[in-house]
């Protein structure tokens, strides 16, 4: 009988753990953070895209400009 039970109660998390790996859709994800920034990584390391040039923190190389990046009119300001 402890068998039995062991082995469902085994069975039920194990696709308790599966069925939640799967819900979430990566099909339609919102724009990133990178997406959003005016500089980016090369090799797009996670968490390098910046506002401003510089380095990437991750592996060192130059940003390069952000070719998906468009400022929005508050961020524009003439003189």
């Amino acid at each position: 009988m402890k068998k039995t039970f062991y082995t469902w109660a085994l069975a039920l998390t194990a696709l308790a753990t599966v069925s939640s790996c799967n819900s979430s859709s990566t099909a339609e994800q919102p724009a990133t953070s990178a997406q959003q920034m005016a500089y980016i990584c090369p090799m797009e390391c996670e968490g390098s895209a910046s506002m401003q040039p510089g380095k990437c923190p991750v592996c060192g190389m130059d940003l390069e400009k952000n070719p998906k990046f468009q400022a929005s009119a508050d961020s524009t300001t003439t003189l």
